[in-house]
């Protein structure tokens, strides 16, 4: 995450007043170490070397120096936005539930995870700051976790932050249906993204929610006691990937027509 922090260090020095950091897909698993390397923080390995960390040599940090932080960050409000609510470890954390979409094995994993602990057994013993299980935590790698322990950014979901830009309570008033959708339904949507945020606004002011998703995975029936109505699968005949991504566009164009014809 070294890129992102010199992103924000470039935002700072133009003199920015208030910096949203949006989480997500980051294939990364450092904890947020490289973004503050990148913006002063120093880390040092058993024989007193600064080195920047990665996933794979979190377990080698054994001191943390945070005075190096930049002095101007203090004056800039960093809020941080992200759509799960995972820890930054342990079996729902950061590399169990993400690791093996970025290519980790069991054993990747695991290694990985130990790490993402090691990280916060030091960081505690060197800030006093306990917490690694709030919300968000496990984020981009953990990067929910390094944006506040070491920049100490204010943490909230991403689609209620965006809802709430839009003024979606207003635009949704008189609705009788609201359309939603994800590219894949499942377990983790229920977690905080977009269409259960949608749903949950939506629940409020009694309208029905629609979700039109490409295809459905595992947990995603609980979608339906978090508001959704109904959830409509544009890859209808089941088929494997690479033979439905060239025709997505019109099976899309399909399911919504007779969606609307009925409603």
């Amino acid at each position: 995450t070294f890129g992102v922090g010199e992103l924000i260090l470039h935002a700072v020095n133009r003199g920015v007043e208030k910096i949203i950091i949006g989480l997500g897909g980051s294939c990364t698993n450092d904890g947020g170490t490289g973004c503050a390397a990148a913006l002063g923080i120093r880390f040092f390995d058993e024989t007193g070397e600064c080195f920047v960390p990665i996933g794979g040599t979190l377990n080698k940090i054994k001191k943390i120096d945070f005075s190096g932080l930049i002095p101007a960050l203090k004056d800039i409000e960093l809020v941080t936005m992200c759509d799960i609510d995972n820890p930054l470890y342990g079996k729902q954390g950061a590399a169990y539930v993400f690791g093996p979409q970025k290519g980790a094995d069991p054993v990747m994993v695991e290694f990985l995870d130990q790490n993402l602990k090691a990280l916060a057994e030091v960081v505690a013993r060197d800030s006093g700051f306990t917490e690694w299980d709030f919300k968000g935590a496990g984020a981009a790698g953990g990067m929910g976790y390094g944006m506040k322990v070491f920049l100490n950014s204010k943490i909230q979901m991403g689609i209620e932050t965006v809802l709430d830009v839009v003024k979606f309570d207003e635009l949704i008033q008189g609705a009788n249906y609201i359309i939603t959708g994800e590219g894949k339904i499942d377990y983790q949507s229920l977690r905080g993204k977009v269409v259960i945020g949608v749903a949950r606004r939506a629940k409020k002011q009694n309208a029905k929610v629609i979700a039109v998703v490409g295809t459905l995975g595992e947990g995603y029936e609980g979608a339906y006691e978090e508001g959704v109505d109904l959830i409509v699968e544009s890859n209808y005949l089941k088929l494997p990937f690479e033979e439905v991504k060239p025709r997505a566009e019109q099976d899309l164009r399909k399911v919504v027509s007779e969606l609307v014809e009925k409603l």
